[in-house]
């Protein structure tokens, strides 16, 4: 196994405890206060929906990619769901047996609402890291299986014992909504064309394009054209060597790649720089799409905003931003229970004493 293997299966496991970790807190969050035997049934349930949620995103990754603003609306129905959970946390004390079938298909519903939500997300950051190789891509899915199903019940477990937990598992909740909804590639295109601003540091994925190469000769001598989009960074020797990092800026054309691949040597650099040509080349609109809307929709299709983009926030990337955003959809869901409950008792009262 060669290190950028190694280092690639380390980053997918890491990827899955970090984003699997949020499936099976909302899991836990569904089904913590339902009887025992319901509760395995609602893991078992949620832990099984999420497994397949992420195996029909897998097998339908190019398509989904394709789909404008759903990280956005995404984002939505998260906030809604972490709302509705923690009102239903407010509200409810412990479910009893009476009504523990209807609260367990409760909890089902919430499980695939999220789930679908959040494998749509976790596939997508997993399917980065495996560079399109599929067996990485198969055993990012595994491991993610296996934390689902292990760490649900035990997390539930612990929202019993410990309420604050609740809270703690919400607000992970929240944070990913917020982290969906300014993750959105159609909303940070608007920012990006209409505003000239960036504001996180993750809409740089739509911008580079990067390839490990063992050696890249001649950058300062490269075309013109090309110069201002490309940078290589060497790579370190020694115990834990690394290979350099090449970074191509917007989408690629064919003769871009060609003056690239004159650069290199080895057949497995070739291949390195021709595979992030499949990545930054401009994609052809399907032929299904009508002739007249091709021109609006061909942004949909591209893997890469063109290089213009970059040149547009040069200078104006604020990624705190990003943060401020994230923490306050963490408030706004947190406190959303508090003053919804007092507007409804408020509300009750006005219908009582009327």
């Amino acid at each position: 196994m060669h290190w950028a293997d190694a280092l690639n299966i380390l980053q997918i496991i890491i990827i899955d405890i970090v984003l699997s970790g949020d499936n099976a807190v909302v899991i836990a969050l569904a089904a913590h206060k339902l009887p025992i035997h319901q509760r395995k049934r609602a893991i078992l349930w949620g832990g099984g929906i999420a497994i397949g949620m992420r195996i029909a995103f897998t097998m339908l990754m190019a398509f989904l990619l394709m789909v404008p603003g759903l990280r956005f609306f995404g984002g939505i129905l998260l906030v809604w769901i972490a709302c509705k959970l923690l009102i239903g946390e407010e509200e409810e004390g412990e479910v009893t047996a009476d009504d523990a079938d209807r609260s367990t298909l409760q909890a089902i519903k919430m499980i695939f609402l999220a789930d679908f939500v959040m494998s749509l997300d976790n596939m997508l950051a997993v399917a980065g890291a495996s560079h399109g190789n599929a067996t990485l891509l198969l055993f990012g899915l595994f491991v993610s299986i296996g934390i689902i199903m292990t760490c649900s019940a035990f997390i539930a477990q612990l929202m019993n014992r410990y309420h604050w937990i609740v809270y703690v598992g919400a607000a992970i909740l929240a944070w990913t909504a917020g982290e969906m909804l300014i993750g959105d590639r159609e909303l940070a295109g608007y920012f990006v064309r209409q505003q000239n601003v960036s504001l996180s540091n993750h809409w740089d994925e739509w911008l580079e394009s990067h390839a490990e190469v063992h050696e890249f000769q001649g950058e300062e001598s490269l075309s013109s054209d090309l110069k201002p989009l490309v940078h290589y960074r060497p790579g370190t020797e020694g115990l834990l060597a690394k290979h350099g990092q090449l970074t191509y800026i917007g989408q690629m054309p064919v003769e871009h790649r060609d003056e690239l691949l004159q650069r290199v040597s080895s057949a497995e650099d070739k291949k390195a720089i021709e595979d992030m040509y499949e990545v930054a080349r401009v994609q052809d609109v399907p032929a299904w799409v009508p002739e007249g809307v091709k021109g609006h929709v061909a942004m949909w299709f591209q893997h890469r905003w063109p290089a213009e983009y970059a040149k547009a926030i040069e200078g104006r990337k604020y990624p705190w931003v990003a943060w401020i955003f994230q923490s306050l959809v963490v408030l706004f869901c947190l406190t959303a229970p508090k003053w919804l409950g007092k507007r409804k008792e408020e509300k009750e009262s006005a219908v009582s004493s009327q």
